[in-house]
């Protein structure tokens, strides 16, 4: 069972999401049990007694707000996922909540078929948190000596891959190098894009044990086995892997959550504050050591920009969940249009990220030369549009959050990304999207 807590002082509103919780459940099973707090204290109260999976938690309440009442619950249950519901214009109070340890946020008025995607995603990653199968029998080919629980993706169509990188993101990137996990994802992204155009249904199956992630895909058996190897030498050659006509293997080392050591020096005090259009050089970030490797937050951005680009990356995430569910209007392509034109705006001010928001700044330019393309093609670019917003959300985090190896260090996934959106839109001889960028299986 799972359990859910929602937290609002306005009973309509408790009244709303427990029905449209209640609606999910009716239509695709799964017993899910709901209870309701009034205010922060309420839910801090009631989650140090019950250990409750998913929160809704509002922000403005009284006697405890909601922001308070997120970082409270985040130290008592560390695995629960919070989500905030809070209104337009809050925007402020959305990042002090994302900051204090909420995963997510939705906007009111509620908009019923995206909250019920977005509770989707949400019960399936509790679900592979809390799943667990009797067999210690392995399905990877590397061993055995496995913990008790795997996750197991079963893919049907297309946007059953973007929800398989969507869950990752929430649950194993801050334990493996970011990069190493962003290729082999674009990996399988396409070689199930290739099995389920040939009508096949691939299980990817994800398990574990003390010192590695185990990635397991099966039924590949109608593949080219010589196709295979030259596609993982030529884009996964840091991975190991292992290969049998049934399935294919790969194995992603663990890392300690990073609890970083700084070893640079201070940054020198400049005697006179330079103003932004005038810096030419990089800021000195601050530089980690986290095992062999060096890790980087860099700091060249301002607060004010930082704040802008999370909140337009989290609205473009609300957006392509609506795309993929719904008929897109002209009114959502103006909103995509104008998160894009944000990000790029704010990304070319910097040097150090000026070619990143030059290519978002052209792929703007084509969705905006022909917003009707963008349109017919919604359903079929959905996935690949989630994917490119997630790759965004992952550097973004990475570069300025939690450490990364380089300013560039997911550029080949984003840029790739970028490509095979405008090949939607702007189709050639030349190149064509079933070439699959590089990854010709066949």
């Amino acid at each position: 069972m799972t359990k859910v807590l929602i937290v609002d002082d306005q009973s309509f509103n408790q009244a709303l999401l427990e029905a449209y919780i209640t609606q999910y459940s009716q239509q695709f099973g799964g017993e899910i049990s709901i209870t309701t707090a009034n205010n922060g204290i309420e839910a801090v109260a009631l989650c140090q007694i019950s250990a409750y999976d998913l929160i809704f938690m509002d922000i403005v309440m009284p006697i405890m707000d909601g922001i308070e009442a997120t970082q409270r619950i985040r130290a008592v249950l560390p695995n629960a996922i919070i989500v905030i519901v809070s209104n337009q214009g809050e925007e402020e109070n959305q990042i002090k909540a994302l900051r204090n340890g909420a995963k997510d946020y939705c906007i009111k008025p509620i908009q019923p078929d995206v909250f019920k995607n977005r509770l989707g995603l949400y019960l399936n990653m509790i679900n592979s948190e809390k799943g667990s199968l009797s067999s210690k029998q392995s399905h990877n080919l590397f061993t055995n000596a496995i913990f008790c629980y795997k996750t197991i993706y079963l893919i049907e169509e297309e946007e059953d891959l973007a929800q398989l990188w969507e869950s990752l993101l929430f649950t194993i990137k801050d334990n493996v190098r970011t990069n190493f996990l962003s290729d082999l994802i674009r990996f399988m992204y396409q070689l199930g894009l290739a099995l389920l155009s040939h009508d096949l249904q691939p299980e990817i199956i994800l398990e574990e044990n003390e010192e590695a992630f185990f990635f397991s895909i099966l039924h590949i058996e109608t593949f080219p086995t010589e196709n295979l190897l030259s596609i993982i030498e030529s884009h996964l050659e840091h991975l190991p892997y292992h290969i049998q006509s049934h399935c294919l293997s790969f194995k992603i080392a663990k890392e300690v959550p990073p609890i970083l050591t700084e070893i640079s020096q201070p940054i020198p005090q400049k005697e006179l504050p330079i103003p932004l259009s005038l810096k030419t050089e990089t800021p000195l970030p601050s530089t980690y050591e986290k095992e062999t490797e060096i890790f980087q937050l860099f700091d060249f951005m301002e607060e004010d920009d930082l704040d802008s680009l999370q909140l337009k990356l989290d609205h473009l995430s609300t957006q392509f969940v609506w795309m993929g569910s719904n008929e897109l209007s002209e009114q959502d392509v103006e909103q995509i249009i104008t998160a894009f034109e944000k990000i790029s705006g704010v990304l070319t001010f910097y040097t150090q990220t000026s070619s990143l928001g030059s290519a978002i700044h052209d792929l703007t330019s084509i969705i905006k030369k022909d917003e009707a393309a963008f349109i017919e093609h919604a359903s079929q670019m959905s996935a690949l549009c989630k994917s490119f917003n997630n790759d965004l959300l992952l550097w973004f985090r990475s570069l300025f959050y939690e450490g990364a190896p380089s300013i560039g260090f997911m550029d080949a996934s984003i840029f790739s990304n970028i490509q095979m959106i405008q090949a939607f839109l702007e189709p050639s001889d030349e190149s064509t999207l079933e070439e699959g960028d590089g990854f010709e299986f066949f």
